[in-house]
């Protein structure tokens, strides 16, 4: 096999008038901005891959809430049971409220008062709190879970479903996990509510 080394390669290559190749000062800068692109690039990856997976968590969340109509333990034919404590719970509390306001000489601030509006009733099949009467991810304001007791205060029909503007009164006390504070408004589809109980007037 014939050699591969040539006679004037010294020359071609490190003569004083042979072409630049860059040295390796250039090789390591260009080595540099290929992992700097290639970490900018997992990266951007990465951040789509999260925010997508939100995006599938919120929208399974959403659709398993809309197909819970009854919540464990809390028949229909409970509701009105049901509905009937939230309605004598919200009028003890308003009264305590008013009893220790009048004694400190003060005006108290009671945000989970019934404010006047269709009635009262509960969270029976947990899902998301609402800013508008609409699917969408923005609009989100937070969790509400079976057994929250709150007030109805507007209802309106979207696109042939039934909405509610209600307002928390009481959390439940064996909620699953994070839910919105009691005096949260927002709007939450029909098929998680039960039907409202008017309070009678004092």
């Amino acid at each position: 096999m014939p050699s591969k080394i040539r006679p004037d390669d010294w020359d071609r290559l490190f003569a004083p008038n042979a072409p630049r190749r860059g040295g390796p000062l250039r090789a390591l800068g260009n080595l540099l901005l290929l992992v700097v692109l290639l970490g900018l690039i997992a990266g951007g990856a990465t951040f789509v891959l999260r925010y997508r997976e939100q995006q599938v968590a919120s929208a399974a969340a959403t659709t398993i809430a809309f197909q819970t109509n009854v919540a464990p333990g809390l028949t229909a034919s409970a509701a009105p049971t049901a509905t009937a404590a939230v309605q004598l719970t919200a009028t003890r509390f308003t009264i305590q409220t008013a009893t220790a306001a009048a004694a400190l000489g003060t005006v108290v601030a009671t945000p989970a008062t019934p404010v006047a509006g269709l009635g009262v009733g509960v969270v029976t099949a947990g899902g998301n709190l609402r800013s508008e009467p609409r699917i969408a991810g923005e609009t989100v304001v937070g969790l509400i879970w079976p057994g929250d007791q709150v007030a109805f205060i507007e209802r309106r029909e979207v696109d042939g479903q039934a909405w509610f503007h209600i307002q928390v009164l009481r959390p439940a006390p064996d909620r699953g996990g994070e839910g919105v504070p009691a005096g949260t408004e927002g709007w939450a589809s029909a098929t998680l509510l039960s039907p409202p109980t008017p309070v009678p007037a004092p």
